[in-house]
């Protein structure tokens, strides 16, 4: 068993609502105790009032039932996965755009129930379950720490395996009717309405997207299949005005045509709608064939562009393009140092850094010298002289 203890995602602010939330619900669970120690009695007319249920439904049901839980267990996992993914979303969204999240999400996860089961259910999993789909769209490519009960060790799962299995459970077992004592529906509920709020708020722009996001992987998707289908255009093109021989192969044609197109946007001065570009290409050619590096001016442009927009990753491959493509160029050993920096620092890749800084540091001097020189020896590599 998996229990999320925290991410790999750095955070802004400090989960404010979270702290909160988890004190709330802490509270409530303790209170709950002392009355049903008391008088099991006033403890049952409790549940009746404020769990969610078909028999005796009122609308605030939706919201109270999210407060209440059946056990220690089920209060401690609900808040475990809350304390562990929800901060990213709150800095994300914004103690608003997370209130909001976590309320509605509550609500839905409820009505879901109700569509679903007779049975009364209470507990936060399905207000956190739109919290974790909205972890999903926002945060696909992070990576969640986990504690493994079996080897009693922490692990780093990616996000998306993490909530995809998760989800799946939910799916599997509400599909078959299975009767565990989860409000499987209610978890989905809460997936969906997280999923498909998060994805709308991109589409409207009123998240701001990043290069990572579910949104703009799937955008991504699609200029890639746009790429192919281009590239199998121009082969039957070809094909139907000189036969079976092609001056070029299809996919140097794409890799051309794209390359084109990443130009001209830059050159527009659309950086951000070129940046884009650029990932799908990279992801779709590599870097390494002189035909995927842009002229110097525009390929050292896009590699600044990704580097101030916080797409380290991109922003490396670009100034290793460059560095590779323009050798002989007074820019390319501080490109290369640049990347260098970036995969040792931003990206924990100290082996792939350490072949750049070698390669450079002979062709630098001065302050970047220095600087090449610390990175060896901070990477356990002492430096020529």
């Amino acid at each position: 068993m998996l229990i999320p203890i925290t991410t790999d995602r750095p955070r802004r602010r400090s989960p404010v609502l979270i702290h909160a939330l988890v004190l709330f619900n802490a509270l409530v669970f303790v209170w709950t105790l002392s009355v049903q120690a008391s008088d099991p009695n006033d403890y049952g007319r409790l549940m009746e009032t404020y769990a969610i249920q078909n028999d005796g439904f009122r609308w605030f049901q939706l919201l109270t039932s999210a407060f209440f839980h059946g056990g220690w267990m089920h209060l401690l996992f609900n808040m475990f996965v809350l304390m562990a993914l929800g901060p990213n979303v709150e800095d994300k969204m914004g103690h608003v755009g997370f209130t909001l999240l976590y309320v509605i999400g509550a609500a839905a996860s409820g009505g879901a129930h109700l569509a679903m089961s007779d049975n009364p259910a209470i507990g936060a999993s399905g207000a956190i379950a739109a919290v974790t789909g909205a972890y999903l769209v926002l945060f696909p490519k992070t990576r969640i720490i986990c504690f493994f009960i079996f080897t009693l060790s922490r692990v780093a799962v990616p996000a998306w395996w993490f909530i995809g299995f998760s989800i799946a459970v939910d799916l599997l077992a509400n599909g078959f009717g299975r009767r565990d004592g989860i409000a499987h529906a209610a978890h989905l509920g809460g997936y969906f309405f997280g999923i498909g709020s998060t994805l709308t708020l991109l589409w409207l722009k009123v998240l701001k997207r990043e290069p990572y996001d579910l949104f703009t992987l799937l955008r991504q998707k699609k200029r890639r299949a746009d790429f192919a289908s281009a590239a199998k255009s121009h082969d039957h093109m070809i094909q139907q005005r000189v036969g079976a021989a092609r001056p070029e192969s299809p996919r140097l044609k794409a890799m051309y045509e794209s390359r084109a197109r990443i130009g001209e946007l830059v050159s527009g001065g659309d950086l951000e709608k070129a940046a884009d570009e650029y990932r799908v290409f990279v992801d779709e050619f590599g870097t390494d064939e002189p035909a995927s590096v842009l002229s110097r001016d525009l390929q050292l442009r896009l590699a600044e562009h990704l580097m101030r927009s916080g797409d380290r990753a991109s922003a490396a491959k670009a100034y290793i393009g460059f560095a590779r493509s323009n050798q002989f160029d007074r820019e390319a050993p501080g490109a290369m140092l640049i990347a260098a920096l970036i995969l040792a620092e931003d990206l924990d890749q100290p082996e792939e850094a350490r072949p750049l800084i070698e390669e450079a540091l002979p062709k630098l001097a001065g302050q970047e010298r220095e600087l090449a020189e610390t990175l060896l020896s901070n990477l356990g590599v002492k430096a020529d002289s």
